[in-house]
Order: structure tokens, then sequence, then C-alpha cells
């Protein structure tokens, strides 16, 4: 019977112990996946900001020229001469490559757009000038940090930007529904 109590006073000496040391291993464990999340996190970022900042200054200068200069811009990318439609496919692809997942989203909303015009109807302007403004501001966050409203952007560039101000509202809040899908 001695026998029998000290066996059962080491047994629960032994889960109390457990028990009481639980949340600490819980916690350690925790701890290191949440620290190799982030490390994997910061080594990702860390590889594309040393290999790509000129490249990502290259892609924004690229999408910001279709709001600045957007008659030009259009013109190059959208004729049909080989080197044109090459430059084209390689400012999408280096969107794709660079950009978050957001930006590559946005990418993939304006090309359905694109292709859905029907042949011979010209996508309303108003309509790709804000898909433009998207674009850039997701690159800009992507590359910089910082965030700047889409319509920020379109109220640099267009001068009569009130009389319209309606009309890329609802294209905004259209877009940012397509984003949330």
């Amino acid at each position: 019977m001695i026998i029998v109590n000290i066996v059962m006073t080491i047994v629960m000496v032994v889960l109390i112990g457990v028990v009481l040391k639980l949340p600490e291993y819980i916690t350690k464990t925790w701890l290191e996946q949440t620290k190799n999340r982030n490390a994997h996190s910061i080594q990702i970022e860390s590889y594309f900001k040393k290999v790509s900042v000129s490249k990502q200054e290259d892609i924004l200068n690229k999408w910001t020229d279709f709001l600045t200069d957007m008659e030009a811009t259009t013109q190059k990318y959208t004729s049909s001469a080989d080197e044109n439609m090459a430059e084209l496919r390689s400012l999408l692809h280096d969107t794709i490559v660079y950009g978050s997942d957001r930006t590559v989203k946005l990418l993939a909303i304006y090309m359905r757009n694109v292709f859905n015009t029907p042949k011979g109807k010209d996508n309303d302007a108003s309509d790709q000038i804000v898909y433009y403004a998207f674009i850039i501001s997701s690159l800009k966050e992507d590359f910089t940090g910082y965030h700047i409203d889409p319509l920020t952007l379109l109220k640099l560039e267009i001068s009569d930007y009130e009389k319209y101000e309606k009309i890329y509202t609802k294209r905004k809040k259209k877009i940012q529904r397509q984003l949330n899908e």
C-alpha cells in the first residue's frame, strides 16, 4: 500500500510538472513558428528590394506614362507593330513578376476588361484611366509602401476632374468590387 502511494505521488508530481510546463512549451512553439514565418517574409522582401529596385522603378514609370502621357503611350503599346507588342508583353510580364498579389489581380481585371470589349468598339476612356490609376497606385504601394488613392492620381492629371468625378467614383467602386471577388 505504501508503494502504491509513493507511485501515485510520483505520477501526480510528474503530471503537475507537465501541466505547468505545457503553456510555456506552447508559447515557445508558437513564437518559433511566428519567427520562421516573419524571417521568410523578410527574406522574400529583401530579395525583391535588392534585385529589382531599378526594374521596379522602370515598371512604375512605364505605367505612370499611361496616365501622364496617355495618348502617346496608348498609341505606342496598342499599335500592331511586333516591337510594340513585344514591349507590351514585357511590361505585363514584369508587372506580374514584381507586383504584389493585389497588383496582379488588378492587371488581370484590367486585361479581362480589354479582352471582353467587342472588336471594333473602343473601351470607355474613363474606364481605362481609372484602371491605370489603380495599377499605378498599387505598384507605388508595392515598391514604396506608400498608398495613394487612385482618384488622387486622376486629380493630378485631369484638368476637368470635378466635371467627371461621379463617373470616376463609380468606376472606382466597380473596380474595388471586382478586387474583392
